[in-house]
């Protein structure tokens, strides 16, 4: 049994099947929506208790309406979680997806409110003692300071670029492995090679793009080169690239190398896409 640690955003995200995108100006009429808990370091979570058994995830829920959605999505999903808004009112983070028949998807939703509480980092890694931390960039009041304390004791850190947030070049130096997305863009950078020479400034010793259904673009100290991934007939891509980080992280644990894990992790991944929703592949796949 491995031990990871997930850091970072949960989310309330109600989800809408339409057969394609609609114009602007509409009421379009749809099968009642399905409701599920998400965010990117959740589902990545979701991802590594599938293939371990457990895992441990830090979030932030609060006190509200929502909390025993958020309780028994957990605990279904084998996720031990602790909350960083436990005595505070707070509500969830909302997200709108409405996702077209051909898998693709459109996600509205909005940023978290910030962690004001403190959390004793050290504290947290004595008594979880994982072997990988995965960041998704969210609650960075928390996160920097975890990374540079995992960073100490030499515990692989794994950041999840899903976007450039502004705050990022204070966790960007305590980064092993940036897994970023194709709509990952630092200042000043528009194409690949551009973002990872603005990630090897922060001596970042594994890269890798994402693109969907296109070759993964990987980077480090050994390689530069493209990772094909599998072609499958998609029905539903959301949480698809948080699998994929939580695959790594899994992978990293238990392959022998750095492309093994990104291909075990781009084959995992692809196969979600396989079922509607976030959660319905959880029974089916091995």
């Amino acid at each position: 049994m491995k031990k990871a640690l997930f850091l970072g955003l949960a989310t309330l995200d109600i989800q809408y099947f339409v057969d394609e995108f609609p114009a602007g100006n509409v009421k379009i009429k749809t099968q009642a929506p399905d409701c599920w808990v998400g965010g990117p370091a959740t589902n990545a979570a979701v991802a590594f208790a599938k293939l371990n058994g457990n895992t441990h995830l830090v979030t932030a829920v609060g006190k509200n309406a929502f909390q025993s959605v958020f309780k028994n999505d957990f605990e279904q999903c084998n996720i031990q979680y602790i909350d960083l808004l436990e005595r505070v009112d707070s509500q969830p983070v909302l997200a709108s997806v409405i996702s077209a028949s051909n898998g693709e998807r459109t996600i509205f939703t909005h940023y978290p409110d910030r962690i004001t509480q403190p959390i004793d980092e050290k504290k947290l890694l004595d008594q979880l003692q994982p072997e990988v931390v995965m960041l998704d960039g969210f609650y960075p009041e928390v996160a920097v300071k975890l990374a540079h304390e995992a960073k100490n004791r030499q515990i692989p850190v794994v950041f999840d670029g899903g976007s450039w947030k502004s705050y990022l070049p204070e966790l960007l130096p305590h980064v092993d492995y940036a897994i970023c997305s194709n709509d990952f863009y630092p200042p000043t950078c528009e194409q690949p090679k551009e973002i990872f020479d603005y990630l090897d400034q922060f001596a970042i010793s594994h890269k890798a793009i994402t693109r969907g259904n296109q070759p993964i673009l990987v980077s480090s100290r050994e390689m530069n080169c493209e990772l094909d991934v599998p072609q499958v007939d998609v029905i539903d891509t959301l949480g698809a690239g948080d699998f994929f980080h939580g695959a790594f992280c899994y992978y990293l644990l238990t392959k022998s190398n750095y492309l093994q894990a990104l291909q075990k992790s781009a084959e995992f991944a692809s196969k979600t896409c396989l079922f509607k929703g976030p959660r319905s592949w959880l029974n089916k796949l091995i």
